[in-house]
């Protein structure tokens, strides 16, 4: 009993513990915010990644005009999959242009074209669920143009007064339908809007007209060019998908990059694939690249969507395993901070400890208190900073929106992420270890001085002080 007294009574008595209590306390909340911010920033990250991309996409590998067999190629897919495959959905993919008015000037900017079946397409993610107004709010998957908004963006619609069944009016409304492009045209939501004052700012409205320039397909590719208008915006929240992306129909894409051959059929370059649950992608994955080699002369690449993204979901969990480690350094000098303490400690009690043993205290006995004294203060530190690091999680947005008022300036700009909030997403085995591996370093710190007071004889300890 004696023990437990000692380490309790050191521990209210001698404040220079505090020092590693803190560090220990400082150390545990670090990692476990930290790794909560890191773990919901990846975890949204994969989310929408995910939904721009079918689980399982089935590529040409080297023609980016692709093929024409795209029938046989979903059909080939279906028999091998069976019941596995919920959805599929041909695209073409491709890079080019953009040309847009704004301000009395035209701009041009790189852009990555789709072409895609926009009911098709939804069934395979999350597309429709990106899809929205100038108002951000969803809008359904079609690429037709309303006769609404056709009248309303073209100059000859905007004059119509009065009466709309009129003669003159008529006139107009037959110019205005005819001056607005038939087919319509999904953009990047940051494609279409710029980033002012803390609020985005259209700057291509619903309705207006856009020139999309791309290769067409031939020995001698040449450029081709196609006009649409703007039915909506592709707001993902990942800024490379929504300052790149344009979705055009299937179908015009096609005939415009003349990739319709003799019997009628149109290339595509990709199909993308949604399984059901609880399928394993890996495994699918390798038998359709399997069933899918002898449909030549065409060569095909099956990947799933974290293949497709492996470059970008690797630095992540690189990085934030870089990061665990030089924050895990703090609660490394917070050990030597308790060896220090501990070693000063030892020689400061010389005399107790010899009077201790000289009484009866064995010598795993005099050990033990200096181990749970460790033990004790690296509890204290980690149960305090586990609660505190939870509670800062838990309330991390409100304390964003206080320093943000205090500093006059936006800690988290939501701009960047399309987040509303900072997520956040607490994994309880992480919690874990990191008191685990606190209350380890703690205990690990006390071994030595531990060991040298045990070895200390009473006699000698009592002689020399």
């Amino acid at each position: 009993m004696y023990k437990y007294l000692l380490c309790w009574r050191y521990l209210r008595t001698r404040y220079i513990a505090l020092a590693s209590v803190i560090s220990v306390m400082l150390g545990v909340a670090t990692m476990i915010v930290v790794n909560s911010v890191m773990a919901g920033f990846a975890e949204k990250m994969r989310d929408r990644l995910h939904g721009v991309l079918a689980d399982i996409v089935v590529e040409s590998e080297f023609d980016m005009n692709g093929f024409y067999n795209s029938k046989e190629v979903m059909a080939r897919i279906e028999s091998v999959a069976g019941n596995q495959v919920e959805a599929m959905a041909p695209a073409m993919e491709t890079y080019g242009l953009m040309q847009f008015r704004y301000g009395g000037q035209t701009f041009t900017r790189q852009v990555q074209v789709f072409g895609v079946r926009p009911e098709e397409r939804a069934r395979t993610g999350d597309f429709a669920e990106f899809l929205v107004d100038e108002k951000g709010k969803r809008i359904k998957p079609s690429f037709e143009v309303p006769e609404s908004l056709r009248i309303a963006s073209s100059p000859a619609g905007q004059v119509i007064e009065g009466d709309p069944n009129s003669a003159i009016n008529q006139l107009l409304r037959s110019e205005a339908l005819e001056q607005v492009p038939d087919d319509g045209a999904v953009i990047g939501w940051a494609m279409g809007t710029v980033h002012r004052e803390g609020k985005d700012e259209i700057i291509l409205h619903r309705g207006d007209t856009i020139r999309v320039i791309y290769p067409r397909a031939g020995q001698k590719p040449e450029p081709g060019a196609d006009d649409f208008t703007v039915v909506g915006y592709f707001k993902s929240g990942m800024s490379e998908n929504d300052s790149m992306h344009i979705y055009v129909p299937l179908e015009r894409f096609q005939h415009v990059r003349r990739l319709i051959d003799e019997q009628g059929r149109g290339a595509v370059n990709q199909i993308q694939i949604k399984v059901r649950p609880g399928v394993n992608l890996d495994s699918l994955k390798e038998t359709l690249q399997t069933a899918l080699e002898d449909l030549r002369p065409m060569y095909f690449r099956v990947a799933t969507w974290e293949q497709k993204q492996g470059p970008l979901l690797s630095a992540v969990a690189v990085e934030q395993s870089i990061l665990n480690m030089l924050l895990f350094f703090i609660i490394a000098v917070a050990g030597f901070g308790i060896l220090a303490i501990f070693s000063m400690i030892v020689v400061e009690k010389t005399r107790d400890i010899g009077v201790m043993k000289a009484l009866g205290a064995s010598t795993s006995g005099v050990r033990g208190i200096f181990l749970g004294y460790g033990l004790l203060l690296g509890a204290v530190g980690s149960g305090v900073g586990m609660a505190g690091g939870l509670l800062f999680v838990h309330y991390i947005n409100n304390i964003e929106k206080w320093l943000s008022n205090l500093t006059g300036r936006k800690v988290f700009d939501d701009s960047i992420y399309y987040f509303n909030e900072i997520p956040t997403l607490v994994e309880p085995w992480t919690v874990c270890w990191i008191v685990g591996g606190a209350l380890f370093i703690a205990a690990a710190a006390s071994v030595w001085p531990a060991q040298r007071a045990s070895k200390l004889q009473p006699v000698r300890a009592l002689r020399f002080e």
